[in-house]
């Protein structure tokens, strides 16, 4: 029989193996337990900081909005009493709190925050200068550019920019009264003898120069300066007495100086009745009217009683006057526009559709702004050029119309500022 030797000395070659395999198996045990210990934690790291970044935007967003309320008129400033305007807006932010540059907290424990930067006239942006109001006491900046930084926990940070034009409505206004007319029938032009009426483009708040009485098409030039001249459209029977119209020659309608909403009767349908059009806007803000008598029976009426003035749809015709004040803001009336009595107008009439502005009844009547006419079909091809327009003021009673450029300004912003663009930087 053979003789077994004892374990120890048959595995002798084997010593030490199984401790470097446990030693092996434990490092990678710990290099995974590390790993997933790693991961957890930049996991936890990184929802909280994401939550804190999530803050920090939801902070700046805060700062635009409590931003925009003031631009807006919904908060009082500090002493109360100071509108805010956009002049005011960017030469007196100290008045609001919340655009002053202070630190403002949006939650009880102040772990978000937000701070406004910066306001700045992209145009003007010496606000020390233009500010002055021995300089520059007619200054209006016609945009805002906003800068909001947001503040969470951990230091995070976000900052954000929005920019605000002060006009909802953006046109040029070429003179007192422009009528475009793209028909072979000539313009319906009336003015009556001097005494009555008159039609001036000198800025009645004394600051925005001077604007041609009339713009009308090349078509019609001769046949309005004719009247202009106190002369027979068709020219002669010059009676000497000319209406009382400044400046004495009218303007030529041309793409330069035609607002874009007048360049084509498809435009001008757009505007009024498109998806982003003034009739929707009317309807949205509960000032369309399908008659004059339910416009002037509404509880803002023509907008006389509003500072700012309103935003006034008239699908059909409408009277204004006798009264004093009428109204003020933009008034828009597609069908005929009857001027009688005592009436006051401080801002932008615009006659879109049947195209037709009379004068009637005794009487005195300002129009204090400009006019905007044109005749064209509700319904038709985009080919469809714009009719013969009327302006026939020869009726009863006396009238001044009158281009101010405060008046358009304020008929411009009736339905409210228009925010063109909102980004992180």
């Amino acid at each position: 029989m053979r003789s077994q030797k004892p374990l120890y000395e048959s595995r002798a070659g084997e010593r030490g193996a199984a401790l470097i395999v446990a030693v092996l198996l434990s490092l990678l045990l710990l290099a995974a337990g590390g790993t997933l210990i790693l991961t957890a934690t930049m996991t936890s790291i990184t929802a909280r900081d994401s939550t804190a970044e999530m803050q920090a935007y939801y902070a700046a967003e805060a700062g635009v909005s409590r931003a925009l309320e003031v631009v807006k008129g919904n908060v009082q400033s500090t002493p109360a009493g100071t509108k805010a305007t956009f002049r005011n807006i960017v030469c007196s932010r100290n008045l609001w709190t919340n655009i002053s540059g202070g630190l403002v907290n949006i939650t009880n424990d102040g772990s978000a925050s937000f701070r406004v930067t910066r306001i700045l006239d992209p145009d003007n942006q010496d606000s020390a200068t233009m500010c002055d109001p021995v300089s520059h006491p007619s200054y209006k900046p016609d945009r805002l550019i906003i800068r909001v930084t947001g503040m969470g926990p951990g230091n995070s940070r976000k900052n954000m920019e929005i920019v605000v034009n002060r006009h909802t409505l953006d046109y040029p206004v070429p003179a007192v009264v422009t009528a475009p007319n793209g028909s072979a029938t000539p313009i319906n032009f009336v003015l009556g003898s001097s005494n009555p009426n008159s039609t001036s483009g000198v800025d009645a708040s004394g600051g925005g120069g001077t604007l041609p009485a009339f713009a009308v098409s090349n078509s019609d030039y001769s046949r309005v300066n004719n009247v202009i001249d106190g002369c027979a459209p068709t020219g002669g029977s010059c009676n000497g007495n000319p209406p009382n119209v400044t400046p004495g020659d009218p303007a030529v309608l041309v793409n330069g100086n035609t607002p874009s909403f007048l360049q084509s009767v498809a435009k001008t349908r757009l505007f009024l009745y498109g998806p982003e059009g003034m009739m929707n806007s009317a309807i949205n803000q509960g000032r369309y009217f399908t008659t004059g008598a339910a416009a002037i029976s509404s509880t803002a009426g023509l907008g006389a009683g509003n500072s700012d003035g309103v935003l006034t749809f008239v699908d059909g015709d409408l009277t204004i006057g006798p009264g004093n004040p009428s109204g003020q803001g933009t008034l828009i009336v597609t069908g005929d526009l009857t001027l009688d009595g005592n009436f006051n107008w401080n801002g932008v009439i615009m006659v879109l559709g049947a195209g037709r502005v009379y004068r009637n009844g005794g009487g005195h009547g300002n129009i204090y702004g400009a006019m905007f006419i044109a005749k064209f079909d509700r319904i038709g091809a985009n080919t469809d050029v714009f009719g013969a327009p009327t302006f026939d003021t020869s009726g009863g009673g006396t009238s001044n119309i009158q281009y101010s450029s405060t008046a358009v300004d304020m008929a411009k912003a009736v339905g409210g500022h228009a925010i063109k663009g909102v980004h992180e930087y």
